[in-house]
Order: C-alpha cells, then sequence, then structure tokens
C-alpha cells in the first residue's frame, strides 16, 4: 500500500488533495497489477501537480493528451516505465454537431449543459471548440456511444451528432480584446474588479466564494498579487490575462493591460 498522506502533505487545496488521492489509487493499481489507468480531464494546475507526484515513483511512466496540440483539459495515463510510450493509447475521443444554425450564436455554457443535462460529469468531458458550423468535443472514449444516442438538442437546437477522428479536430486561433485601466495594487480584488467590470466589494465576494482562480488554481485572498502573463478566470465569466504591467502614475497607481478572449 501506498502512504498516500507521504506524497501529498504538502497540497493545501482540498479538491486537488481528494483527486489526487484517486490518482494514488491508479498508481497502486498500475503497480501491482501492471495496469494501464487513465485519469479523468485534468486542467493545466492538477496536471502540473499530479506529474509532480508522479515523478516520485520508480518504474512509472506518465502522457498526458486533450486530443490535440495545444488542448487545455488533458487526461493522463500512468503505465509501467517497460512499455513504449507509443504503444499506450490516450482514451480519448471526439464528437462532432452539426446543425442548420450559426453555431457561434450558442456558447460554451449551452454546449456544455446540453452535456451535463444527461447526467455526464463535467470531468469526463474535455475541450469543447465552437466554429462557425459546427461544435467538437472531446470526451471519454466511454462516453462516446451514450452522446451519440442521446444528445440531440442544445438548449432548443436540433443537432446531428457524429463521431470523427482525433486529426479532423480544428482548434481556433483565439482573437483578443484589449483592456488597461490604472489599480491602486496589484491584489487580485483591483484586478478582478478591473477586468471584469464589477465594484471592487464584488469582486472580493467572489474571491471569498472560491469562484476566482489564478492559473487554474482556486486563490481566496484578495491581497493575493498578480504577474504578468497570470490567467484569471472567474467561474461562469469567462478569463483574462495580465499582459503587462507598465509602471505607475504620478499618484502611485499602476498601469496594467489585459486581454480577454472574444
Amino acid at each position: 500500500m501506498i502512504d498516500k498522506e507521504q506524497y501529498i502533505h504538502h497540497i493545501k487545496d482540498d479538491a486537488l488533495r481528494h483527486s489526487m488521492v484517486k490518482i494514488l489509487d491508479k498508481v497502486e493499481g498500475v503497480l501491482r497489477n501492471h495496469d494501464i489507468k487513465g485519469t479523468d480531464f485534468l486542467n493545466p494546475y492538477e496536471i502540473t501537480a499530479v506529474e509532480e507526484v508522479l515523478s516520485n515513483f520508480e518504474n512509472i511512466a506518465f502522457k498526458a493528451s486533450g486530443g490535440y496540440k495545444g488542448a487545455e483539459r488533458q487526461v493522463l495515463v500512468i503505465f509501467q516505465d517497460y512499455l513504449a510510450l507509443e504503444s499506450v493509447k490516450i482514451p480519448v475521443a471526439a464528437l462532432e454537431l452539426t446543425g442548420n444554425i450559426k453555431f457561434k450564436t450558442l456558447n460554451h455554457r449551452d454546449y456544455l449543459g446540453a452535456i451535463l443535462s444527461l447526467g455526464v460529469k463535467r470531468e469526463k468531458v474535455g475541450d469543447i471548440i465552437i466554429n462557425e458550423n459546427s461544435c467538437q468535443i472531446v470526451l471519454q472514449e466511454e462516453l462516446k456511444d451514450f452522446l451519440k444516442f442521446h444528445l440531440n438538442k442544445v438548449g432548443n437546437v436540433s443537432i446531428s451528432i457524429k463521431e470523427i477522428g482525433l486529426e479532423e479536430l480544428k482548434p481556433l486561433d483565439v482573437t483578443y480584446k484589449e483592456l488597461s485601466g490604472t489599480v491602486a495594487s496589484l491584489r487580485l480584488d483591483s484586478i478582478v474588479s478591473l477586468g471584469f467590470k464589477v465594484p471592487r466589494s464584488e469582486a472580493q465576494s467572489l474571491i471569498a466564494k472560491e469562484r476566482v482562480y489564478i492559473n487554474w488554481k482556486p486563490i481566496n485572498k484578495n491581497f493575493y498579487e498578480i504577474h504578468p502573463s497570470d490567467v484569471i478566470s472567474v467561474r461562469g465569466r469567462g478569463r483574462i490575462i495580465v499582459e503587462g504591467i507598465q509602471g505607475e502614475t504620478k499618484s502611485g497607481r499602476v498601469h496594467i493591460k489585459l486581454k480577454k478572449p472574444i
């Protein structure tokens, strides 16, 4: 048996600790039975934390993929290191939704909501790529037939669905809206207030409710200091990226440049 606490004692995030315990259970299966075990979809913060823990094990190898290069959410597969890396398959599949609509009139929340309403757990779904005339969804391979049979509407819109090869995924070139302004300091509550155009009191409430993430890590401290290139997400409101910090005004406020995906 693995002494799990030995590997996760430094992790303070309760949700991450819970996930890591489940992953260490998979490591036990790999070591004991020479199994190949896959995780649920993980975000970049979780992937980094898991890989750090797994690197402490001898004879264990791992690889991750979200179906295409640059995928944000990825499945990580754990196996004995005597196996050739290229022989280990990542158990993900891709579906494409089409219909008589412009697909960009529906948003990420619409598609994800339609999937979750069928009882599918969020961690079973990877990236959702919305193009002009289709939506492509990466998901756990075991779920593809279930969704092909049951997912026939998004909102009130009827759709057709088919499986596609991972090589057919067409990630979009992201475009951004530039935002800029001045803040009293580089505290998280100040940046959330500026970037999401909410009063500072509301920004503080969102942070206290653990709805704010920096680089996919939940942060609940208003005074957390941000840095260039940080990705700040607010659950249900999207994300902003800190593009640059551009010095101070004469009154001591800080010029900051942000960008927001559109």
